[in-house]
């Protein structure tokens, strides 16, 4: 069994840059903490300023909390503190608010996957 993960500041962790289908460009994140057993998955995300996303699901319950910048979550804006949960297979669309960038915790309850709704 692995023992606990800490990390003392998210918003200072190094990102590496990915691609997602849902996004109109490259946005940034890290791997927080892979749970071997269930295979739940945390990362730390930062989208950039100007970041659209469209609309899609994930097969595992998806939740959010902003740590920085104001992030849309299906039309209502969340900032610092904000929170926000979708069971599994639920229809979803997060991006940055307009003009601004978003620093925030995305916690997997199972491994990652990307559904694209219909547009």
């Amino acid at each position: 069994m692995a023992g606990p993960v800490i990390h003392r500041d998210l918003k200072a962790i190094a990102l590496r840059t990915t691609e997602q289908p849902a996004y109109d460009r490259p946005f940034e994140l890290e791997l927080l903490h892979q749970d071997e057993r269930t295979g739940a998955e945390h990362y730390v995300v930062r989208y950039r300023r100007g970041t659209r996303a469209r609309a899609h699901h994930h097969t595992a319950a998806h939740t959010i909390v902003v740590l920085d910048g104001h992030l849309l979550v299906d039309g209502q804006v969340l900032g610092p503190g904000g929170y926000a949960h979708h069971p599994g297979g639920t229809r979803m669309l997060h991006e940055p608010a307009p003009d601004e960038e978003c620093t925030f915790v995305l916690i997997f309850d199972a491994p990652f996957d990307l559904g694209l709704e219909d547009p």
